[in-house]
Order: C-alpha cells, then sequence, then structure tokens
C-alpha cells in the first residue's frame, strides 16, 4: 500500500494508509517530528466505529507538507500526494513570486514561486469536483525525486548564508 497524503483546498493536511514503522525506524510521529525541523502536532484520528483501524490517518498543517512527503518518499519508495485547486483562483503575481509551498490557484501550483511542486509527477488527469470550482491533481513523489528535491533546496539554503557572509564582511 503506497500512503497518500490529501492537501485539500482549505484546512489541514491528511496522511493516509501510511503503514507503520519497521525495525528501528522512529514512530510515524516521530518521523514527522524530524521531516519538519520544528514544531508541529500531528493528530491521530481515530477510525469511525466499525471501521478497521488502519481507516484511521494523520493530519498536520499546511507548511509542512513538502518536508513529509519527502521523508515519507525517501523512508518508503514513494508516496501519493492528492492536491486540491481551485479552479476560479485566478494565478497572478502574488503566486508567481510566493515562497513556501502553498499554490491553490488554478495554475495548479506549476508557476507558484519557484515552482517546486512541478517536479512531482502527476499520475492521473485533473478530476473536476462539481458545483464548487474544485480540481483534484494526484502526483507521485519518488525516492530518488525527493532526495533530489531536498539536496536542490538544501544547496540554495547554503548559497543564501555564503552570500549573506560575504556581504556582511565585504569592506563599505
Amino acid at each position: 500500500m503506497i500512503a497518500t497524503i490529501v492537501r485539500p483546498l482549505r484546512g489541514r493536511i491528511e496522511i493516509r494508509g501510511l503503514r507503520g514503522p519497521r525495525g528501528d525506524e522512529p514512530s510515524n510521529k516521530s518521523m514527522f517530528k524530524s521531516a519538519a525541523g520544528g514544531p508541529i502536532r500531528p493528530t491521530w484520528v481515530a477510525a469511525a466505529e466499525g471501521e478497521p483501524g488502519w481507516n484511521g490517518y494523520w493530519v498536520i498543517a499546511r507548511n509542512h507538507l513538502t518536508a513529509v512527503a519527502e521523508e515519507i518518499a525517501i523512508r518508503d519508495g514513494e508516496v501519493q500526494i492528492e492536491m486540491h485547486y481551485s479552479t476560479t483562483e485566478q494565478c497572478d503575481r502574488r503566486c508567481q513570486e510566493a515562497t513556501g509551498d502553498e499554490c491553490t490557484c488554478s495554475c495548479e501550483g506549476k508557476y507558484h514561486g519557484d515552482g517546486q511542486h512541478a517536479s512531482w509527477i502527476e499520475i492521473n488527469e485533473d478530476t473536476l469536483v462539481a458545483d464548487v470550482g474544485e480540481k483534484v491533481v494526484m502526483r507521485t513523489l519518488s525516492r530518488a525525486q525527493a532526495k533530489r528535491d531536498r539536496e536542490l533546496r538544501s544547496d540554495a539554503i547554503i548559497a543564501e548564508i555564503i552570500a549573506r557572509q560575504r556581504s556582511a564582511s565585504a569592506p563599505e
């Protein structure tokens, strides 16, 4: 079973079908905390009464999507991401110049900031959800792509730190 992350238009992110830890792997809650690198409050939502326990799922804040998706993909080989977008929210300069990975507009993240999710592979056609102006796009993030994305982001952070140090120590 492949874990699925659901990023709705609004509200917290759901992580469904996540396997339990094996051997000396950390618990899923510990894995989320390690991936986020800071404060995160993953919450377990138990399955409805009468349903199997594995129908429960984790919820996390939206700003942890990329870090947690990469961590799951690296640990498990891949993760599917169900991303909901608004068909009525037009892509504009605010989206194109944004930082972070929160995009719900009609560009489907293609033009958002640095196009961070553009490398995630789309695995099916868009599905229109009737009467609400919502589009659902399924993407897969593989272990190899997650490692590349993480390395590129780390390289960019290091380059920014070096540039700041150089400008701070440059003679005036």
